[in-house]
């Protein structure tokens, strides 16, 4: 009896893994097909892209479930969640005509098809999302219970369903049509850059960044996870991919297993920040912004530079105060000569497209097929059937995991709509801050921070500029400034406590406290919490500004703050800091941080005497630290 049932548990599963890898490849060659021409109306689109997610995300439950009735409860999930999309796509036309006042059974399926969004987010992503739009659900059916402020009126179940899932907004709502029409084939084109084993390439990369330097094998993490994460889009995804080798590297390297966590989690979350690809969320700020998305690529480059220079910094003072030493480890320049086409190209494709104005599932079409091609030229041979099998699953399964959870977004965003909720929330900020901007943002900036906390990307992201960016918005701040002061904040959050989830996956792998990995990530991304006041505060961040004079003074004032803060920071540069470099460093923040925040509030001799003072300044601590250097190396070679 032991045998047989062992027998028919591996017949199982190898059925579970085969339908897995069905699925997953059928999403993947409908979604190909249908960049490449229209197979469906938009509806219908969206619709099958639904049937794929709640089928791949169940049969992914089921495959990793030993236990036979969870395993029968998640079949019948994946069964349910075929009924109700193919119901869906039968009655088009009768659940368009009633919209807001459905039959008994399109409220029983919308009430199945709502289960399913939420307990597919739940196995994908945690609780934390789903307990969020219950809160807003149960918002929607009992506010008019409600007194002052935040009462609507008495809605109908039927109408609520119809609004949330079958009326084809809630769930079928915009944010699952960017989910199939323009994130899927993105993220499926991040995992097929596996095929080409650029992590080598990436690392070696690294190696030559910072061989010479105190700080280089934290450097080596930075370039590698930055450029790894660009592409990705996932923060805890970023750290699986390249901390299993980063880290042990800079353990070896003598850093201390928190810090070795800290620099990986934070290195491979602000990957998503960086054009010209910054992950799936920028997809959805160009349609937030009604912009195109080379815009966004533009206007983010400054901010992301700075905000890498401000983690290099961190990197290298952190390193200097650990008493690392520079590695002088030679990089394997083959390995850096063959990836760097195996990098370029495919990126350059994508980019390229974009830059033109194709479609981002487009673009993501022809990256794809540039992958395919370039990995039969790849170092080591032609990958194996079963490697494009497994890269082409494993992009198909996340791509589906967050669509399901943008439906939960989307549920949030109907009820935010429908109540006027998003409405009485930023009055209620405005309320708090009493008018005063400064104040509004700071509660901005924790509202995105705690609606980011365990939550993905492009979900994090979403929720802040439903939430959130109306508020700062409607306090004069101009909208694209606002989505990026919003955008950085949903990113960073990620290594923000108490819920760091790019910090837990790091510590996992460093084999390091959770809570002290989080607080030295924390630490590592200051530079995150400063560049967004200063993009809504100063146009030339985003290269809005007409004036280029004053655009340049401004980028290398905000250059100074970062360096000398983070200097400051640490308490050290090339060396520890005397009480003078305190004196420099200080005074060099303080009058270039009022140069680049206060630009449009002084008259042009007071920010030019700012931003002289902070400059003079700024070199005095740098030679400071240059005289100190030589002293101490003068004295290491007599003693």
């Amino acid at each position: 009896m032991k045998l047989g049932r062992s027998f028919m548990d591996k017949g199982f599963d190898r059925t579970i893994r085969i339908a897995v890898y069905v699925v997953a490849l059928a999403m993947v060659a409908y979604h190909m097909l249908s960049a490449y021409g229209i197979l469906l109306g938009s509806i219908e689109h969206q619709t099958v892209h639904l049937a794929f997610i709640f089928g791949l995300t169940f049969l992914v439950v089921v495959r990793s479930s030993a236990s036979p009735v969870r395993r029968l409860i998640y079949l019948a999930f994946f069964a349910c969640g075929m009924f109700v999309t193919a119901y869906v796509y039968i009655n088009l036309d009768t659940l368009e005509q009633n919209v807001g006042f459905p039959a008994p059974t399109d409220v029983a399926v919308g009430i199945l098809m709502i289960i399913l969004a939420f307990e597919g987010t739940r196995q994908a992503w945690g609780w934390i999302l789903p307990i969020v739009a219950l809160v807003f659900v149960a918002y929607f059916l009992f506010g008019h219970y409600l007194g002052g402020p935040l009462y609507h009126r008495n809605f109908p179940l039927g109408y609520v369903i119809s609004y949330l899932s079958i009326g084809f907004s809630g769930i079928y709502g915009t944010f699952l049509s960017i989910s199939a029409n323009q994130i899927f084939l993105f993220v499926v084109f991040g995992s097929m850059m596996g095929l080409l084993r650029i992590n080598d390439f990436l690392y070696e990369l690294g190696k030559l960044v910072g061989r010479r330097i105190a700080g280089g094998p934290g450097q080596t993490a930075v370039v590698s996870s930055s450029l790894i994460g660009m592409v990705s889009g996932a923060a805890v995804a970023n750290v699986a991919i390249t901390g299993a080798f980063t880290i042990p590297y800079m353990k070896r390297a003598g850093y201390s297993a928190p810090l070795a966590g800290a620099i990986e989690a934070t290195a491979s979350t602000g990957g998503q920040l960086m054009p010209p690809v910054m992950g799936a969320a920028a997809f959805l700020m160009a349609f937030f912004v009604g912009v195109p998305y080379t815009d966004i690529m533009i206007a983010g480059l400054i901010p992301a530079i700075l905000f890498y220079v401000g983690v290099m910094l961190s990197v290298q003072f952190a390193s200097t105060a650990a008493g690392i030493k520079a590695p002088r480890e030679m990089p394997n320049w083959s390995v850096i000569a063959r990836g760097i086409p195996m990098f370029v190209i495919p990126v350059g494709v994508l980019t390229g497209l974009l830059l033109f104005r194709f479609s981002p599932s487009y673009a993501a079409f022809w990256a794809i097929c540039t992958v395919i091609v370039l990995s039969f030229f790849r170092s080591g041979g032609r990958p194996k059937a079963a490697e494009y099998l497994e890269f082409l699953t494993e992009g198909a399964v996340v791509g589906a995991q967050i669509g399901v959870s943008l439906c939960i977004v989307g549920l949030i965003s109907q009820t935010l709509i429908t109540t006027g909720l998003g409405g009485k929330i930023a009055g209620l900020v405005e309320l708090f801050s009493a008018g005063n901007l400064v104040m509004g943002l700071l509660l901005t900036m924790i509202v995105s921070l705690i609606l980011g906390c365990g939550v993905p990307p492009v979900a994090a992201y979403s929720l802040v500029a439903l939430v959130a960016i109306p508020t700062i918005i409607k306090m004069g701040v101009p909208t694209m400034a606002a989505h990026f002061f919003c955008f950085y904040f949903a990113i960073i959050s990620a290594v923000t406590p108490p819920v760091a989830m790019g910090a837990l996956a790091a510590s996992a792998i460093a084999k390091a406290n959770y809570f002290a990995t989080a607080m030295k990530a924390f630490k590592l991304s200051l530079a995150g919490f400063i560049i967004p006041f200063l993009i809504v505060f100063n146009p030339a961040m985003t290269l809005q500004s007409t004036d280029m004079l004053n655009a340049i003074l401004s980028i290398v004032a905000i250059f100074i703050v970062l360096a000398a803060g983070t200097a400051l920071l640490y308490g050290t540069g090339a060396v520890r800091f005397s009480r003078r470099d305190w004196i420099f460093g200080l005074v060099a923040v303080g009058a270039c941080a009022t140069y680049a925040l206060c630009r449009n509030i002084l008259s042009a001799e007071f920010e030019l005497f700012f931003f002289i003072l902070g400059a003079a300044f700024a070199v005095l601590l740098f030679l400071s630290q240059l005289r100190q250097k030589r002293m101490a190396v003068s004295d290491a070679v007599v003693s």
